[in-house]
């Protein structure tokens, strides 16, 4: 599934990540996200962690922030 966010092109992927990773987003060089969520997780924690991806990092402008605790709000 591709989407775009004001201007921001993504993709989500289900794929097979580690217990406890319920997702993970990265971006190219071209500015396109690449959105992973676990498929091994049930529907509705898929749900959250792709809005959590999509809405606190991609919308929210992560990528641009040198800190991760500060992306993570740790």
């Amino acid at each position: 599934m591709s989407k775009s966010i004001e201007g921001a092109d993504y993709c989500v992927r289900l794929v097979p990540l580690p217990a406890g990773v319920h997702g993970c987003v990265s971006e190219d060089c071209d500015g396109f996200y690449n959105v992973y969520i676990n498929v091994r997780d049930s529907y509705d924690r898929q749900r959250k962690a792709g809005a959590h991806e999509i809405k606190k990092h991609i919308e929210r402008g992560d990528f641009s922030k040198s800190d991760a605790c500060e992306a993570e709000d740790i």
